[in-house]
């Protein structure tokens, strides 16, 4: 038998068999997130077994983690959270002894938990007496006795990550930002950190993943920050800036995130390991400071923002762990400064003016329109990453000429087309590698080309009118150019 089949069990067991063992949620889990509709199939799926006289119902797989030196911990949920949750809510409902003894000692970590279990908890209630409402013992007896789940307990807690980044990437619940998550707290174990940094890092995390600007507000639609930044601003900036054409990010691309692992009583893997070793050293040095050191320079004029590294580039190597959760939080918050709080007048208001008007047009709804869009503002965030306010004031209307000429010279823009133009034209390499303004001077030439026009859209033709590039029709289409007075 080879080591990791010693430390890998898996086998079939029945419902109670496994919500009568001690459970726990790790603190580091993402929170319980089941709308009704997912309740609903599940009771559905159980209910036309239950209808059908199946033998059996395979409910799906969980992992679960034993730490074998300290037995006291339990069996941590790594995987089946959602599943084991819902199971525990309708048993409760249905008088289960066992459920109702581990729902008192299974503890959630966060607000949106809660809300959740409250919410489906009323559904399964009002399910049941639908449904089942004189049959609810037989009911109970048939997903204990004979609903099961493939439970595989791992006793290395880096494989049943492993296996859950594995067994996630093959399936369609997780957003893959989420594995990242499972790997770098991981990696966070590799670290020693402590159960409140890794508590701190996920709360960060899933922040990100809803959320609202006036929090008081019980109207307002949460934004995933995490999804936008990872599909849009940081995979496919670190992409366009290799001089590669840059598609979407999805659980094939997220290696680009996956960095090294520093472990300070190892050596380092190559030489080349060197960088990111001096690289997280310096951090630490810096970061154990506390106080502003002389001589940086931030790229906010006014303001300092503690959830934003000064140290951070989107380009730099990643490193596994906390770094990286400090990394993403430091894009987070610079993401929300430029594109979405636009009360601050004191931040860059002249490029937000400009931004809501050239970039919110009335047909900007159109899918190339946003194709657009997302290219800009992945060119303001890496300009801002290099040269601070002071550059996007600088720049901010070159990059709109050099991506929204775009919208005049084709009939429609197509996403290959936008996942291409930045590597053809190497727009990102070159503000990445520039190391003042003068080296910028390409994007300029770029912005001052010659249009040939194949659609016309106001507000943009009116702008490169502005910037006095020669705008002419292309030939065989239709077109009228003659209320923009271009040649006066």
């Amino acid at each position: 038998m080879s080591e990791k089949e010693k430390t890998i069990h898996a086998e079939i067991k029945k419902v109670s068999a496994v919500l009568n063992q001690d459970l726990q949620i790790p603190v580091y889990q993402r929170p319980y997130r089941w709308q009704p509709k997912n309740v609903a199939q599940l009771l559905e799926d159980i209910y036309g077994s239950w209808q059908q006289v199946k033998s059996a119902y395979r409910i799906g797989s969980v992992i679960l983690y034993e730490n074998t030196t300290d037995r006291k911990e339990g069996f941590k949920i790594i995987d089946g959270q959602q599943r084991i949750t819902t199971l525990i809510l309708i048993l409760c409902q249905l008088a289960s002894p066992e459920a109702i003894a581990l729902s008192k000692n299974l503890k959630f970590n966060h607000s949106d938990s809660e809300k959740c279990i409250r919410t489906n908890n009323e559904f399964i209630a009002y399910w049941l007496q639908e449904n089942v409402a004189q049959e609810k013992a037989d009911f109970l007896n048939y997903i204990t006795k004979f609903c099961e789940f493939v439970e595989v307990r791992v006793t290395k807690l880096s494989e049943s990550f492993q296996m859950f980044d594995s067994q996630n990437s093959r399936g369609k619940t997780l957003e893959p930002y989420n594995l990242l998550k499972a790997y770098h707290i991981r990696a966070m174990e590799d670290e020693q950190a402590t159960d409140a940094d890794k508590m701190n890092s996920d709360r960060r995390w899933e922040n990100a993943t809803r959320f609202v600007i006036d929090p008081l507000n019980t109207k307002e639609t949460p934004q995933d920050v995490l999804k936008q930044l990872f599909n849009e601003q940081l995979y496919r900036t670190r992409i366009w800036s290799k001089k590669q054409a840059a598609f979407g990010f999805s659980k094939n691309t997220i290696v680009e995130f996956k960095g090294h692992t520093i472990k300070y009583k190892e050596e380092m893997e190559y030489p080349f390991h060197n960088s990111n070793l001096l690289h997280s050293v310096a951090l630490n040095y810096f970061n154990g400071l506390q106080v502003q050191v002389k001589g940086m320079k931030s790229r906010f004029n006014q303001k300092h923002l503690s959830n934003v590294n000064d140290f951070v580039s989107i380009n730099q190597p990643i490193l596994n762990g906390k770094s990286f959760f400090d990394y993403i939080e430091s894009y987070v918050e610079i993401y929300k400064q430029l594109f979405i709080h636009k009360d601050d007048t004191s931040f860059l208001k002249a490029f937000k003016c400009f931004y809501e008007k050239q970039c919110h047009y009335p047909k900007s709804y159109r899918t190339g329109d946003q194709y657009l869009r997302e290219l800009y503002k992945s060119l303001i965030i890496l300009l801002f990453d290099k040269y601070g306010e002071e550059g996007v004031n600088k720049y901010y209307k070159v990059l709109y000429a050099v991506v929204y000429r775009l919208r005049l010279e084709k009939q429609q823009v197509k996403y290959a087309a936008v996942a291409k133009y930045p590597s053809e034209m190497e727009i990102f390499s070159i503000i990445e590698q520039s190391k003042n303004y003068f080296e910028l001077r390409a994007l300029n030439e770029m912005a001052q080309k010659d249009i040939v026009c194949a659609k016309v859209e106001d507000v943009i033709v009116y702008f490169f009118k502005g910037l006095k590039v020669k705008i002419k029709k292309a030939e065989k289409v239709k077109i009228d150019l003659s209320k923009f007075n271009l040649d006066s």
